[in-house]
């Protein structure tokens, strides 16, 4: 699925989404995303969206790292913007 995302300063960028649910193992905390823009990922657990900072942190434009561990039956899904 590919929706426009409106960034403040005008214009808009494609965004997509990755479904990062096969990376949870009930272990684990730390997940591959796709190449992105790094201001522009959505994070969502269970259908609710999280907060940058405080529930996930960026540690660069393809891993993300989540102040929680899933557990498995848990869905983690992403929206962004690929750079």
């Amino acid at each position: 699925m590919v929706f426009i995302y409106s960034s403040p300063g005008g214009g808009g960028s494609e965004m997509e989404q990755a479904n990062l649910t096969s990376q949870i193992d009930g272990i684990t905390n730390v997940f591959t995303i796709p190449d992105s823009d790094l201001g522009s990922i959505r994070l969502y657990y269970n259908g609710l969206r999280q907060v940058e900072g405080e529930n996930y942190n960026v540690t660069n434009s393809t891993t993300l790292t989540l102040d929680f561990t899933p557990q498995i039956g848990d869905f983690l899904t992403l929206d962004y913007t690929p750079t």
